[in-house]
């Protein structure tokens, strides 16, 4: 039998309440500095990480994604 229901990955989420999340830190080795500091959104309300495009596209009610950069 062939399944042929649609399973749509919808979060309701209006990801209002955003937060940095900065892991990693700062390095010294050899002479040389370096760092493994990595940044994510995190949505407070529903507790998953997003990208800038998610947020801004909900935020807008776009139904199409686009790149975009705006500070936070």
């Amino acid at each position: 039998m062939d399944d042929y229901s649609v399973h749509i990955n919808y979060s309701p989420c209006l990801h209002r309440h955003i937060v940095s999340v900065t892991t990693g830190s700062m390095h010294f080795s050899e002479g040389e500095v370096w760092d493994d500091i990595h940044e994510r959104l995190l949505c407070l309300d529903c507790d998953e990480y997003l990208t800038e495009a998610e947020i801004r596209q909900r935020w807008r009610g776009d139904s199409t994604q686009e790149d975009c950069h705006v500070d936070f």
